[in-house]
């Protein structure tokens, strides 16, 4: 499958995704699958050798399967970037986190 975006575009895609998972819109799964297929344009077979796992190792995550490590878990994450954490379960402290994530982003106004 050949991937002709941009990586400005695979980033915003990537960022779409993300929110879509935190909003609990898209499973691991998914996210994973969405993230190898229209991102990366990979098969899963391209995308496991990458991730050094198998396969199917590859297909139960992507499945959902409930026997899945933390630690395989992380590993098929890791070639995109991301990792797996803890996010609050309320809409609000959820909020209340990118908030103050986003300021303590922000350029300093003492230059």
């Amino acid at each position: 499958m050949k991937n002709t975006m941009t990586p400005f575009e695979r980033e915003a895609m990537l960022l779409g995704l993300l929110q879509q998972f935190i909003e609990e819109k898209l499973t691991h799964g998914q996210l994973l699958m969405q993230l190898r297929k229209k991102v990366l344009g990979f098969s899963q077979e391209r995308y496991a050798s990458l991730a050094g796992i198998s396969r199917r190792t590859l297909s139960d995550v992507e499945l959902d399967k409930e026997s899945i490590t933390l630690t395989t878990l992380n590993r098929v994450f890791k070639p995109l970037g991301l990792k797996l954490g803890l996010l609050p379960r309320q809409k609000h402290m959820m909020q209340e986190l990118l908030s103050n994530l986003t300021q303590q982003g922000a350029p300093d106004d003492h230059s």
